[in-house]
């Protein structure tokens, strides 16, 4: 047995792919990829696959994983992905594939982009100055267990901004990540439309998965 973290992208309009129906159309590549991978025991045997923490619908990922298992432990991992690629679906790309190095629940934070279209990136940027400086920037936070009010300007502190570009502002930001509890970068636009009564087109990517200690997961 060999187990493989295979390295992908999520992007254009596979963003808006569920997390179910990624787990689907990784499962079908795989099966008519011809490679040899392990199947889950028991009544109803299935590809073993465990991902990483899902991507919110809509969101962009860059350098996502999952994990497989092959039966043959001596299987180059190098070819892996042009296997991979021509069953998949316009906008998911396999672009990696080697043996893990750290566990998926080590995962503790990651890194966003968020591109906000706006006709005035320079005001825009003041205004989230003023709402995150200002004291708590409570929104409602939404779960499999219900809502909860949220102060999301601890979360936000560490934010940078671009606001070069006229047409829109880029921010960046390390929100926590992981099984325990994360925090989705979607907030930040609730939290302009409750206080600020704004609303943006924003294109959110994760960049990056990342361990307690910041280093990439590997």
């Amino acid at each position: 047995m060999k187990n493989v973290r295979i390295w992908f992208e999520k992007k254009g309009s596979a963003k808006y792919i569920s997390h179910l129906d990624l787990t689907h159309c990784m499962a079908r590549a795989l099966k008519l990829s011809g490679l040899p991978v392990w199947y889950t025991q028991g009544f109803n045997p299935r590809i073993y696959m465990t991902f990483a923490m899902p991507l919110s619908l809509g969101s962009s990922g860059e350098r996502e994983c999952m994990d497989i298992r092959l039966t043959e432990e001596d299987f180059p991992t190098e070819g892996i992905p042009e296997k991979i690629n021509p069953r998949l679906p316009g906008d998911i790309t396999v672009w990696g594939a080697g043996e893990p190095k750290s566990k998926l629940d080590a995962i503790a934070f990651a890194d966003y982009e968020m591109k906000l279209e706006t006709p005035d990136s320079a005001l825009l940027e003041g205004k989230i100055k003023g709402l995150l400086g200002g004291g708590p920037v409570i929104v409602m936070k939404h779960g499999k267990k219900g809502g909860k009010e949220l102060n999301i300007a601890p979360y936000f502190s560490g934010l940078t901004m671009d606001s070069t570009r006229r047409d829109s502002l880029l921010l960046q930001v390390r929100l926590p990540c992981s099984v325990s509890g994360s925090v989705n970068p979607g907030l930040l636009l609730e939290a302009l439309k409750r206080w600020e009564g704004i609303e943006l087109y924003t294109e959110i990517t994760r960049k990056r998965l990342l361990l307690e200690d910041f280093s990439e997961i590997q």
